[in-house]
């Protein structure tokens, strides 16, 4: 559990700062909505950025739900909240989960919080992202337990029982169903309606370190096994497993899938097509950082019209074009660099693709010039 102990560190280790704070850290990433790029920042704030004046709009710093305090600190000390999931936009407002266990609805114009739940103490850290459909918010919490929130107000719909000792990874909607994977390999199917555990359920000896993803009647994610599976809904037996044998590294980033072909990023640096039916491999490409060794891919692809579109932690950008003839060597339609490490999700509009690097800037990639279009140091203060 290499990557997850690397992702605690920031967490347990507090600043003995005479000020007694401590930076907040986290991989939230960014989403975009009518032109605006919203992100969770490194020092713990939700800031929104406008593309086409490539200025900040506004900033939310996110406190704690209460005073967090450590053995390894010096003396108690506040620290900001940690941000990881990425933030998700319904109607008015835009959403972000804290590793303090707090759900925060704010409005996409001012950035005014309009709820936050629970309205006191906290739920487990929140690591997986949020989902948002038919008004409501659905969230799995490190408690072990799934939250339906009422997207308007942020009343609650309904909680289920444990499901594992931890849930980072993040739920996801097929049809009327609410599927969540675990760190212990279960799949568990859930009403969308009550949150009641329905008849289907599966189990792996190998546990699932990807959030599901559902295409037609399949399930797709990746194992600690350092392998995709493949599971029809209903059905107790895979469907495949990929590769025959153990890749190099996990399938962290819950893949894509795009007319009948599985795009899944791999952390031993390569990225693959599958096809969803058989399992068989399609094509790989392996990416590189700048010295010309292999980076692991953390973050999942992103579809923008005929365009797949990879970004390896060395902050390489990888664009394919779908739309031609890869063949068994597939050659990227551009390669670009922002030149800072990258492990959380990116988004793609109108032919820029939007990245929060490690550095804490938001990097506007132009895929069509093939270079950095603008980028924002998110520690600037809104104009």
């Amino acid at each position: 559990m290499f990557l997850i102990i690397i992702a605690l560190l920031p967490l347990t280790l507090v600043s003995c700062a005479p000020w007694g704070t401590q930076s907040a850290g986290g991989w939230s990433g960014t989403a975009v909505h009518d032109g605006t790029v919203y992100v969770g920042t490194r020092d713990g704030r939700v800031v929104a950025i406008n593309s086409s004046t490539e200025n900040l709009e506004w900033s939310y710093s996110i406190a704690p739900a209460t005073a967090l305090t450590s053995g390894l600190a010096c003396s108690p000390s506040t620290v900001s909240a940690a941000i990881y999931t990425t933030p998700i936009i319904s109607g008015d407002l835009v959403y972000i989960g804290t590793y303090s266990g707090q759900i925060h609805a704010l409005t996409i114009d001012r950035g005014v919080e309009r709820w936050v739940y629970p309205r006191i103490g906290s739920i487990g850290a929140i690591v997986g992202n949020l989902v948002a459909t038919n008004e409501t918010i659905y969230i799995s919490s490190s408690d072990g337990m799934v939250y339906a929130l009422d997207t308007t107000y942020g009343d609650p719909k309904w909680d289920t029982e444990p499901l594992a000792d931890k849930l980072w990874t993040s739920p996801t909607v097929g049809d009327d169903t609410l599927y969540v994977s675990t760190f212990d390999g279960h799949i568990y199917a859930l009403s969308l309606e009550t949150g009641g555990l329905l008849d289907w359920s599966f189990e792996s000896e190998a546990g699932f370190a990807s959030s599901p993803v559902v295409y037609e009647d399949t399930i797709f994610l990746g194992s600690f096994d350092r392998h995709l599976y493949a599971i029809k809904m209903g059905s107790d037996v895979l469907e495949w497993r990929f590769p025959e044998k153990p890749a190099d590294n996990w399938f962290w980033a819950s893949p894509v899938v795009d007319k009948g072909i599985v795009y899944a990023g791999c952390l031993d640096g390569k990225l693959y097509a599958i096809e969803a039916d058989t399992g068989r491999e399609r094509w790989s490409y392996l990416t590189e950082d700048q010295n010309g060794k292999p980076s692991p891919i953390v973050s999942s692809p992103v579809l923008t019209d005929n365009l797949l579109i990879v970004v390896n932690e060395s902050g390489t950008v990888y664009v394919f074009n779908l739309g031609a003839e890869l063949g068994n060597d597939a050659v990227p339609l551009k390669i670009i660099s922002i030149g800072a490490a990258v492990r959380s999700s990116f988004c793609a509009q109108e032919g820029l693709v939007y990245i929060r690097g490690e550095d804490n800037w938001t990097y506007a990639v132009d895929i069509n010039e093939g270079e950095i279009s603008w980028k924002l140091d998110l520690t600037k203060k809104e104009e």
